[in-house]
């Protein structure tokens, strides 16, 4: 992999060239995390792009992974429900 020079301010802002920029698809804002570090050689990465979100259908599907199940839950809590009821 070609490697490309990041120059980083005393503010720690970075400029980059108009190909890394472009590349990487950095805009104002972008933050790179840094991934491996071998001696004084660093690896960036941006972060993957995130999705603008304008209303709660655009979060559909963000938990796909989660090991949670509403459904489940919902049933067991309508057992205790009616456990606690039937006393």
């Amino acid at each position: 992999m070609a490697s490309a020079a990041l120059i980083v301010k005393d503010d720690g802002s970075y400029e980059a060239t108009p190909e890394l920029k472009m590349k990487l698809q950095l805009a104002p804002g972008s933050r790179l995390e840094l991934v491996e570090q071998e001696g004084t050689e660093f690896r960036f990465r941006a972060p993957a792009a995130m999705k603008e979100i304008h209303g709660w259908r655009d979060l559909e599907g963000i938990l796909a992974d989660f090991p949670a199940d509403p459904n489940r839950d919902l049933e067991q809590e309508r057992l205790v429900e009616l456990k606690r009821d039937s006393r």
